[in-house]
């Protein structure tokens, strides 16, 4: 069985294009949200500096992952925000411990 791949995707945003890319990220969302393998996908800004956005995402495998990385979508976004952003960097995670106080199942 493969293990969930948790990522944090971090967008450093060149400060004239913020509110441009940030409508971009929104437009992202909802179909990755229903894609196959999706289990958590959470955009958030940095409250120090807003041109930090991030991504919090936890996906079923690696594989779902990739397979999100060439939807039509995805596809579409990266075009659109070419030079709008100075670096997107990834991190994908080991979670060491986990704790939903929603859902007490581990």
């Amino acid at each position: 069985m493969s293990k969930r791949l948790p990522l944090i995707v971090k967008f450093k945003v060149k400060q004239d294009k913020l509110e441009f890319v940030k409508s971009e990220l929104l437009k992202i969302l909802e179909p990755t949200r229903n894609e196959d393998g999706c289990i958590l996908y959470e955009l958030h800004q940095d409250i120090d500096n807003p041109c930090i956005l991030m991504f919090y995402e936890i996906w079923r495998n690696e594989y779902s992952w990739r397979k999100h990385d060439n939807k039509q979508h995805i596809i579409n976004f990266k075009k659109a925000i070419e030079g709008s952003v100075e670096s997107i960097t990834f991190n994908k995670l080991t979670i060491l411990n986990s704790y939903n106080k929603f859902n007490k199942s581990r």
